[in-house]
């Protein structure tokens, strides 16, 4: 079996079993946490997929970083999910836990890439703009691309919408592909 199907089977086990004991947030805020320490720690996910750490010794760093800070269920889900030895997809429960949240909640998240970083009313408006046009709450995540030049991406689900000074530039390239230098000797 792929990855892709154990994580969302073991996400779907845990979101209906959260939304049963009414514990969905809970799980969800630490989903999220473990997200994002698989994303930003390399060492945790070599950890996760170093079949030369036993059981035993994953259980206890995973007790000593999560314990205390998670709810009872989603610690004991862990626990669960390392004794079942399908500690390498813990990254991919937790997105695919994320989006089962995100999606129960008409949650969408929108991609918004711009070369510095935008004023707070001109987000405030685009959130709005965003809401009334895609009738869903909106998770804004603020890219900054140095490389843009200016203008901007917005990228929502599998649509994009590039409004950026170097997408402007090449297609004036391609559609005036003349070379206007022509030398005189």
């Amino acid at each position: 079996m792929k990855v892709g199907r154990i994580a969302i089977r073991y996400a779907k086990a845990l979101f209906d079993l959260s939304v049963e004991q009414n514990v969905l947030e809970l799980v969800y805020t630490d989903m999220e946490v473990l997200h994002n320490v698989c994303a930003s720690n390399r060492d945790f996910r070599l950890l996760l997929q170093s079949p030369i750490i036993n059981q035993d010794k994953k259980t206890s760093i995973f007790k000593a970083l999560f314990a205390d800070s998670f709810n009872i269920m989603s610690f004991r889900f862990l626990e669960i999910i390392i004794k079942k030895r399908r500690e390498v997809a813990v990254n991919e429960i937790a997105e695919s836990f994320i989006t089962m949240y995100k999606d129960k909640h008409n949650i969408k998240t929108v991609y918004f890439k711009t070369a510095e970083k935008p004023a707070d009313s001109v987000i405030a408006h685009l959130k709005r703009i965003l809401v009334e046009q895609l009738h869903a709450n909106i998770d804004l995540v603020q890219i900054v691309n140095k490389n843009l030049v200016g203008g901007f991406v917005l990228s929502v689900e599998d649509k994009q919408y590039d409004a950026s000074i170097r997408k402007n530039i090449n297609r004036l390239k391609k559609e005036y592909n003349i070379n206007f230098y022509e030398p005189k000797f």
